[in-house]
């Protein structure tokens, strides 16, 4: 039976969707995509929930009139500023001797069950390691013979007041969630599995208003944070250094991508027009990348900092990798990187991991997470034909408006985690 995922990535300068199909054989493709502009969402605030529901509406239509298919439901990102993480363990008895889906389902069930304060939210339960018969850890138990399967899971919990405002804007937008999936999830797919004995990874996804960064450790998420600097941040500070507008300090930005004065070889002169002074005023490759630089050191720095305070040492980052269109297209990361974190840094392509442009890296995560989660219960999204719904509607399609709030410890479990057993 054909299964769809819908995964909606709320970013700070735009919204993407993605739907993505998936066959038995458990392959996925991509069946619409789409993109718009929207600044809703500043700071990890919905500064403007009016802006956020056109913005879904827009989504939402685009990819109606581009496949004919209305999207009903849909996994949705939640910011890392509002994630926390919570290891728990679990162990089931293995019935007829053999790990079975439902054996799975059963076990991440149980290692859900914790408590939860009462401004937490259950999101997601992510798998570090099983053990079989309390002796071999394995990373896929499914069809091996047990007595008894243990789960090492991380739990992942959001802010209660966050996605409940999240919820209400896409509510009111005429879609229903059908999960929340953070970066550090979404993003366990695509990196990279090197095949090193210190394989611990430092994820860096600098956004247009906030930067995200995860460490992960064998690919499976350790520790993630964000602080509210991003790639807006240095057009601002282009913008202001030499008068110019922030269309043109933008353009700049992306004309001259480099991390690291030390690299500009062509100390050449860049015309740029000055408002203050209303002319035009020349100014020196190098002085433009200065500026740059200044406000990418100080970023790299406070993560560097906040690691520090977690007690995650530069020695015990193997790689650092960076993803966004934040910062992605820079020159001389691998300068900063060996400056500040003391590890290098590994250049990632993520358009090959997911198929697509830049800007799909983190709803390509979420339908390829979430697609291989369908086979142990997780519930797939409402997808219609726009023709099919007419029919039934008498011509006009109507979406029905659930709210997914969840509130309780009980209700949470079930209105999540226990999806695993449906």
């Amino acid at each position: 039976m054909v299964k769809y995922v819908a995964a909606l990535d709320i970013g700070t300068t735009g919204l993407r969707m993605l739907v993505g199909k998936v066959t038995d054989s458990g392959s996925t493709h991509i069946i619409a995509k789409t993109a718009v502009p929207c600044r809703g969402i500043r700071k990890y605030q919905i500064e403007d929930p009016a802006e956020l529901v056109t913005s879904i509406r827009k989504v939402l239509k685009k990819i109606e009139e581009q496949t004919d298919i209305i999207v009903k439901s849909a996994y949705v990102s939640i910011q890392g500023a509002y994630v926390g993480y919570v290891r728990n363990t679990a162990v089931v008895n293995v019935e007829d001797g053999t790990v079975s889906k439902s054996t799975i389902a059963d076990l991440l069930d149980k290692t859900s069950d914790i408590e939860l304060y009462e401004d937490e939210n259950l999101v997601d339960v992510i798998p570090v390691k099983y053990v079989i018969d309390e002796a071999e850890s394995v990373n896929d138990p499914y069809g091996l013979e047990a007595q008894t399967l243990r789960v090492e899971a991380d739990i992942i919990t959001a802010n209660a007041d966050a996605v409940d405002k999240i919820t209400a804007c896409i509510k009111e937008a005429g879609l229903e969630v059908d999960g929340f999936i953070p970066s550090s999830a979404a993003m366990m797919g695509l990196i990279p599995d090197y095949d090193e004995d210190e394989n611990s990874t430092l994820l860096i996804d600098v956004g247009g208003s906030n930067t995200e960064f995860i460490v992960y450790s064998n690919t499976y998420p350790f520790f993630a944070s964000s602080i509210p600097v991003g790639g807006d941040h240095i057009t601002n500070d282009i913008a202001a250094v030499l008068n110019i507008s922030p269309e043109e300090a933008e353009t700049i930005k992306r004309d001259y991508a480099i991390a690291a004065a030390e690299l500009v070889t062509n100390n050449v002169d860049v015309a740029v027009f000055n408002i203050e002074k209303g002319m035009q005023e020349l100014v020196k490759i190098k002085d433009i990348v200065e500026i740059m630089e200044a406000r990418i050191v100080a970023l790299l720095n406070i993560i560097a900092d906040k690691l520090e305070r977690e007690d995650i040492s530069s020695a015990g980052i193997s790689r650092v990798i960076f993803c966004g269109d934040g910062l992605n297209s820079f020159n001389g990361l691998d300068t900063l990187c060996e400056e500040i974190f003391e590890s290098k840094y590994v250049k990632v392509d993520f358009t090959r991991a997911t198929g697509m442009k830049s800007c799909y890296t983190y709803s390509g995560g979420m339908v390829m997470y979430i697609s291989k989660l369908l086979p142990l219960g997780r519930v797939d999204s409402k997808i219609e034909k726009r023709s099919y719904a007419a029919e039934q509607t008498g011509g006009q399609s109507k979406t029905k408006i659930v709210s997914d709030a969840i509130s309780g410890v009980k209700d949470k479990v079930k209105g999540f985690v226990a999806r695993f057993k449906e």
